[in-house]
């Protein structure tokens, strides 16, 4: 027992003054010293010099106490690999400061040895670091929004065709985007800090941005400008360019960031534009026909020579809707509504209208107008073209006025030789002469054919007259079907006849002509389908109007033949119709009549399985 307490005793007298030595050196050059037992279980002693709390006696949880959780195993593992190869411990770490904040120190502790080379304690040092780190902290948080401001940039600049670059003040590139560096076939090694000539601009366009760069240093105003270069495979190309001064905080340019973009395509189109105007301006302008356009508002922007020349008008007069001022009274409501309805819908139009010519005559014009569309599919206006139909129109009054004439005339012998029939009729039946009877039957029913269509070419007439008259009473229209149930059914044997028309329904109309209209959509059935077929009769009230439908199970009609059979005079030609009679005026009176009343007339029909006609009328207040 006394051996071992000298050769301890011999041990720390050999050390003390190495030991004193050290302190002094670490006393004099550290924030912290501390001392730790060898396998550092427990921390003998700590002065803390204000940074880290003191420590007078020696404590066990000192880990706890001083080093913060994030890097409590970070420390351990690197006191275990000091005691293992019994080197300098070191380590940057976060502790708890003395004031309760969190700090940083960079820790150093050299094991002390006895002469057999075992560790019997620690000395160590800790450096309060915290400011160096927190700057470190700003400088990475700087760096990496620096880092990320780059990213975007790039991602920005290198995801645009624009040519984006910087230029120094002494007209050197400092930046220049992927789209700029493709475009002279360069790398960004061997174009950056390059002046405009050594990346290859011709010398008029290097000096001409030179002298803008001073400009924008002088006045640090933008500039703007179009060249025209050669791109390293596309050929010569057109650019749209902006010059733009970056200032400093004194409010100095300290260098020039510019935008330049490929317009070729652009100004092709631009070029393509101007030469299909002029083209357009030279047919229009070597045409007799009337050509204007309007905008998308409807408002004429382009009248050619040919309105001048009818008009008299001076292209600025009619510009100014000195067009409409023209238009015959009586239609100017009409072209009105016709061209706003179009204008609403987008559609074609095509009426026609009366309009004073230079020498004071008014002439009859037809108008086409067609909606013109972008390749984007939006409205840009309208192109109408307009021909002088003066002449058809005389002509057709001049036919009409015949038709009317001998139309007339036909009458009173036609009505004459029906009179003389009938007695004729009566005579037979006295004479029971059945087959005399049976002739003048049949002839009775042929005059009748012809006063039909006698009085049809009449009412034709007198509708493009204007003459045609409409007496307007409030009726009810399940009477008026009832009324031709009974005629249908006397004068039709041939086919099944469906009438469901008893809802009363009152209408204001012309009863003798919207009977005339059943009465013939009817006779139209039985004419064209087979006998023993079944046509039916409905009517029916949707909304604010009634509906009336005459369908049959005929030979229907054709898509071509369909949109055309309300038109005057036409006819549907075909083997099946060749054999029926008929001048092709009936639907047309139909249509005209039915539009007189505000209505609508339109035929449905799908070839060989029948057709059905349906016209509507508004229904009475």
């Amino acid at each position: 027992m006394t051996s071992i307490s000298h050769n301890s005793m011999s041990q720390k007298q050999a050390v003390a003054p190495s030991e004193e030595r050290f302190k002094a050196l670490v006393t004099a050059t550290s924030d912290s010293i501390y001392s730790m037992s060898p396998d550092w279980c427990e921390m003998r002693q700590l002065d803390g010099r204000g940074v880290l709390s003191d420590t007078l006696e020696p404590i066990t949880d000192w880990l706890a106490k001083y080093i913060h959780p994030f890097d409590q195993d970070t420390v351990k593992a690197a006191i275990q690999k000091a005691i293992q190869h019994k080197e300098i411990f070191q380590l940057e770490h976060r502790v708890f400061q003395a004031d309760g904040t969190i700090g940083w120190t960079l820790s150093r502790a050299v094991p002390i040895m006895d002469d057999g080379g075992h560790i019997i304690e620690w000395f160590g040092t800790a450096s309060n670091i915290t400011e160096r780190k927190r700057a470190e902290d700003k400088l990475r948080e700087a760096k990496e929004q620096s880092d990320q401001q780059k990213r975007l940039y790039e991602t920005i600049t290198s995801s645009t065709p624009d040519l984006i670059y910087v230029f120094d003040l002494d007209y050197r590139f400092t930046y220049a985007n992927e789209a700029l560096l493709s475009m002279w076939g360069k790398t960004w090694e061997n174009a950056i800090g390059k002046k405009l000539l050594e990346n290859g601009y011709e010398p008029w366009h290097a000096e001409m941005h030179e002298r803008e760069i001073d400009q924008i240093i002088a006045d640090k105003k933008p500039i703007r400008g179009e060249v025209s270069f050669p791109h390293a495979t596309l050929g010569r190309r057109i650019y749209d360019y902006i010059f733009t001064p970056v200032l400093n905080q004194n409010g100095e340019v300290e260098a020039i960031a510019g935008t330049t973009r490929d317009i070729t395509d652009i100004r092709n189109a631009e070029t393509a534009i101007s030469e299909s105007e002029a083209r357009f301006r030279t047919m229009a302008e070597s045409t007799d026909v009337m050509i204007a356009v309007g905008d998308t508002d409807g408002k004429a922007v382009y009248f050619n020579e040919a309105w001048i020349d009818l008009t008299g008008k001076t292209s600025a007069e009619l510009l100014q809707d000195g067009w409409v001022a023209l238009i015959h009274p009586d239609d100017q409501t009409r072209v009105k509504k016709t061209a706003a309805a179009a204008l609403r819908g987008l559609t074609a139009s095509q009426f026609e209208f009366r309009m004073i010519d230079k020498k004071g005559e008014y002439c009859w014009l037809l108008n086409k107008a067609t909606p013109r569309f972008r390749p984007d599919g939006s409205f840009a206006g309208y192109i109408s073209s307009t021909i002088d139909i003066t002449e058809i129109k005389e002509n057709e009054q001049r036919k009409n006025d015949f038709i009317s004439m001998v139309s007339h005339e036909l009458k009173t012998p036609l009505t004459s030789a029906l009179s003389y029939v009938q007695v004729l009729q009566k005579k037979a039946l006295k004479a029971e002469d059945t087959l005399a009877a049976s002739m003048l039957d049949r002839t009775v029913i042929q005059l009748g054919k012809m006063t039909s269509m006698i009085n049809g070419f009449l009412n034709v007439s007198r509708l493009e007259s204007g003459k045609i008259h409409m007496d307007y009473e409030q009726f009810n229209l399940a009477s008026l079907v009832s009324d031709a149930e009974d005629e249908a059914r006397a004068a039709i044997t041939s086919h099944q006849l469906s009438f469901s028309c008893t809802e009363d329904t009152m209408v204001e109309a012309d009863r003798e002509k919207i009977g005339q209209v059943i009465s013939n959509l009817i006779s139209n059935a039985a004419k064209y389908s087979s006998s023993g077929t079944t046509i039916t009769i409905s009517c029916k009230r949707n909304g604010g109007s009634v509906q009336l439908s005459v369908a049959d199970a005929g030979i229907g009609i054709s898509e071509e033949d369909l949109p055309r059979i309300f038109e005057r005079y036409y006819r549907v030609k075909g083997i099946e119709t060749r054999h029926i009679a008929g001048f092709g005026i009936g639907l047309y009176l139909c249509r005209e009549i039915i539009e007189g009343h505000n209505g609508k007339i339109w035929a449905e029909s799908t070839p060989d399985q029948g057709s059905t006609f349906t016209f509507s009328l508004p229904l009475a207040d």
